[in-house]
């Protein structure tokens, strides 16, 4: 999360008006109860093959990140060393990924800034390194949104310029490395229990005794705002504030290089959560809208395609094609934006008119 920019923030246009949703031709033609049974369905997958799993597995992968650090920190090599980031890379793949679903817990208990808050400034990871505070996890725990969760632990396993070794940790930075990964796990435990301990129910039974959801049309919206939300927060921020200062510091992921994976992953998720898929296929709003307007469907997915397309079109890392790929850049932010629109002008007023 851009400390300038919440995602909570990034999410609503107001609604545009419902005349935009469908065209005559393609109005919803069904009230009945096989309409509400599908409904039913999208929101029971998206609950709890979608989100909940997705949280179940970035937990996972928490602890893996957290058994990579500890024989990192047990023996520095360089082998270790490309084992911990490795797992850094797939816990973040998971996360950027969830983004595109980033409500209930994780934005109401403020588990998001505390893992994901960017950019992270290393003079003042410094500081703390050259400190004598114990940097365990209650202290960890205790730091400002930007001194901790992923990127300080990136930073201390790329180092600065990304071209860290294993013999260059200092025991003071495994130290700190081995309190950032603890609360990380502990966030990630958080999440993932908010959703299974009932978070899930509350978005599966929208309009049937939930009480975040009293109808399932406010589940649906909720759905589509943080679809266009990570959208619009990729093209207008990751992308756009960086690029408009032409200012490195500025981006997602500097020290590993991972920024364009980053956005890739978060416009990946939104795909997901409208297909219904993570690991496995189900439900999604993919199912409500083919049923109701084949042409909005493909306008989505082509959408989709191109924004994929033109973020994958950036051949070097983000910090330097903000510079020396200004065109690949700029056309990324274009379609990633286009697909933003898409969603909050066409398919939220869709849902909206034919959910109750």
């Amino acid at each position: 999360m851009n400390t300038a920019i919440k995602k909570s923030l990034a999410v609503v246009i107001p609604l545009t008006l419902l005349s935009l949703s469908c065209s005559k031709n393609n109005n919803p033609a069904d009230n009945g109860s096989d309409k509400v049974t599908l409904q039913t369905e999208v929101l029971t997958n998206i609950a709890n093959n979608v989100c909940t799993v997705s949280y179940e597995d970035m937990y996972a992968k928490a602890l893996e990140l957290q058994t990579a650090v500890t024989a990192l920190n047990k023996t520095s090599t360089d082998a270790n060393l490309a084992t911990a980031r490795e797992k850094w890379k797939a816990m973040r793949t998971t996360w950027e990924q969830s983004e595109a679903w980033l409500f209930g817990p994780v934005d109401s208990e403020s588990i998001d800034p505390r893992i994901d808050t960017w950019p992270v400034e290393f003079n003042s990871l410094d500081a703390i390194l050259n400190g004598t505070d114990n940097l365990n996890e209650a202290y960890v725990d205790g730091l400002e949104e930007s001194l901790k969760g992923f990127h300080p632990i990136e930073y201390l396993l790329w180092g600065q310029n990304g071209n860290k070794t294993g013999a260059q940790l200092k025991d003071r930075e495994k130290e700190f490395l081995a309190g950032l990964t603890q609360n990380l796990v502990k966030l990630s435990k958080e999440a993932r229990d908010q959703w299974t301990g009932g978070y899930k129910d509350q978005l599966a039974k929208a309009g049937n005794g939930s009480t975040a959801f009293t109808t399932q049309q406010a589940a649906f919206v909720q759905i589509a705002d943080a679809m266009a939300g990570i959208a619009g927060e990729v093209g207008d921020a990751k992308m756009k504030e960086p690029f408009d200062a032409q200012n490195p510091n500025l981006e997602e992921s500097p020290f590993a290089k991972n920024s364009i994976t980053d956005f890739t992953n978060n416009i990946q998720g939104v795909l997901a959560i409208y297909q219904g898929r993570f690991t496995t296929d189900g439900k999604g709003l993919e199912d409500i809208v083919r049923a109701n307007n084949l042409s909005l469907d493909a306008e989505i997915k082509s959408k989709h395609a191109a924004a994929i397309a033109a973020l994958q079109a950036i051949d070097k890392p983000f910090g330097e094609a903000i510079i020396s790929e200004q065109s690949k850049v700029q056309n990324a932010m274009t379609k990633v934006g286009e697909l933003a629109t898409v969603i909050d002008e066409k398919l939220k007023p869709f849902l909206v008119q034919y959910t109750k």
